[in-house]
This record gives structure tokens, sequence and C-alpha cells, in this order.
């Protein structure tokens, strides 16, 4: 087996022809590497070439490549054509328990994956599933009162992620406040973080808020994204973004203030609508991005804990 180097400019498919000779060797090479023939390779990364690739491709074509320095480079000769959502992890609260909290002593619902909404173009391996989401639990009347979160535990309980589906088991206080149930923002993993087997990661880390006699969903709390084409061109493409919010019930968190995060946090304002900050544009040449928008709450001048959510947009 040998190998072959990425080098600029070129596209996976220069890669194939460059080191098995044909493209008949393609489907070969993407099975040895792991990799599809649309992917675009990073400079320096290094490929294999099996045997039985070279079998299928053209070594008369090898040779005359090594005889006469010929390297295959076209990939700027492509334009770009547009993008694609990779990875969109949008997921919802829903309660599991139809006893109150006063009866079960817990809180318990599901965090769960909104099937007509989450994307995934490639598939989540149960493997990357993350076990230990820890998040922050309070009641809102000590968060008010400025108190520290009382307890920070995995999941709250010993339940673990699995199929996108995160379990919440939070224990009850009586006469107290709304629950309010968030993530730390600072940690690498946040609530929910998805890994797919491409190698790209998104999170969704909400704000939720549970009522103080049931086991209701009082509020569910994170901004939205998306992605709209505004141009495309051989060197650049210029995408418009526009963040969102559900609308809020109680008039608690009404106040909110939301923050461009990752590649998104780059963007300049929308000739059309210049004045809008729920707009942006970013200019951008052919690769993997990751947006994101964060959201503070706001009682008064109390802030409440921050929500935030990411995706993955790959441009071709």
């Amino acid at each position: 087996m040998t190998t072959i180097t990425a080098l600029p400019n070129q596209s996976m498919l220069d890669i194939i022809n460059q080191g098995c000779g044909s493209i008949e060797a393609g489907m070969q090479f993407c099975l040895d590497n792991n990799i599809a023939i649309s992917d675009y390779p990073d400079v320096g990364t290094e490929y294999s070439i099996s045997s039985t690739a070279l079998n299928i491709g053209d070594g008369g074509v090898l040779q005359y490549m090594a005889q006469n320095g010929i390297v295959l480079g076209t990939l700027g000769v492509v334009p770009l054509l547009g993008f694609g959502v990779a990875l969109k992890p949008v997921m919802e609260a829903v309660p599991t328990d139809p006893n109150p909290p006063s009866v079960s002593g817990f809180y318990s619902y599901n965090l769960q994956a909104n099937t007509s909404a989450f994307i995934n173009v490639n598939s989540i391996a149960a493997g990357d599933y993350p076990t230990n989401n820890t998040v922050t639990y309070e009641t809102e009347d000590r968060v008010i009162a400025g108190y520290t979160p009382e307890t920070t535990a995995e999941n709250a309980t010993s339940l673990v992620m699995s199929s996108k589906v995160i379990p919440y088991r939070i224990p009850w206080v009586p006469y107290r406040g709304f629950m309010m149930i968030w993530s730390d923002l600072g940690a690498t993993a946040k609530t929910a973080t998805f890994v797919d087997i491409a190698g790209n990661q998104a999170y969704v880390s909400p704000m939720v808020v549970l009522d103080s006699a049931s086991q209701n969903v009082e509020e569910y709390l994170v901004a939205d994204l998306v992605v709209e084409l505004v141009s495309a061109g051989y060197n650049t493409l210029q995408l418009r973004l526009i963040r969102s919010h559900a609308p809020v019930i109680h008039a608690d968190f009404v106040n909110q203030v939301m923050t461009w995060l990752h590649d998104a946090a780059g963007g300049t304002p929308d000739p059309l609508d210049p004045t809008n900050a729920d707009k942006t544009i970013v200019t951008l040449t052919r690769g993997t991005y990751t947006f994101g928008v964060g959201t503070v709450y706001w009682n008064g001048s109390i802030p409440y804990p921050a929500s935030a959510f990411s995706m993955v947009v790959v441009v071709s």
C-alpha cells in the first residue's frame, strides 16, 4: 500500500487520478479512505492507495504523469455553486412523567430531536453521542436572589444520552419558583453536542424552564438560524444569516440579547437591511463552516442563564 498527499488546488478527483491513474479506481479509493468522492480535501492530508485500487487504475497513465512531472490541480477552475446544511441539531423538551413533581419528587422530561427539523446529512454513530452532558439547574427565585447553582451533575442523574435523546430527572424542591435548567457555555461539550462520521460537530444548549407545580415545560429558550444564498462566483460565495427567537410566553424572559457565534461572528451588515442586527452577510470560499447564535435573557437588570446553538454549513 502506498500513500498520496493532497496538494493545493486539488479536488478529490484530481487525487484519485494522480494516485491511481484513472477515475475507475475512485470507488475503491474512497472505500479505502472512508471518504466521499465529493469531499474537498485539505492540503496536506495523506490518503492510502491500496493494491486493489492500483489494479483498477491505469499504470500507463501513472507512468506518463511521473515522466512528465504532471500534477493535477483543477479545484480552482470549478466555480462555487452553493451551500448545504450538513448538521443542524434541533431539539425539544418533552415531559415524560404524568405525575406532578410533588408526587414523584422529580421533574422528568426528555430533551429529544425534533425529527421534522433535525438535519444530519452524514450519520451520527452511536458512539459519538455524548454520555456526560453536564447541566446546571436552579430555581428562578434563587437565581434572582443571586445564589450560585445548587447542583451540577451529569444529566442531573445517572441517565445518559442515546439515539438523540437525553432523559432528565431534576430533583424537585417544594415552595420554590420555576426550575431553570441550562448548560455551562464555557464547557467544551454543551447540553447536546453531536459529531457525525465526517467529523462535523454542532450543539444545542437551551435554557429550559419547568413549572413549579407540574411537569409542564413552560419555556424552551434557544434561538434559531436560517441561511440564505446571496450570490456565488468562481472564488467566493455570499450567504445571508438570519437569526430569530420563538415567541416567549413569560414576561420574565422576554428581554433578550442575541449574539453571533463562531464563523457567523465575522459577518457584515446586510446592505438590503443594514440596521437589522439579526441579519448578517458572510463571504466565504469553499469549505466547512460553523455558525451559531447565543442568547442571554434578562429580568430587569438581572441576567438569567444563556442559551446557544450551532450548525455546520458546507460551501461547495
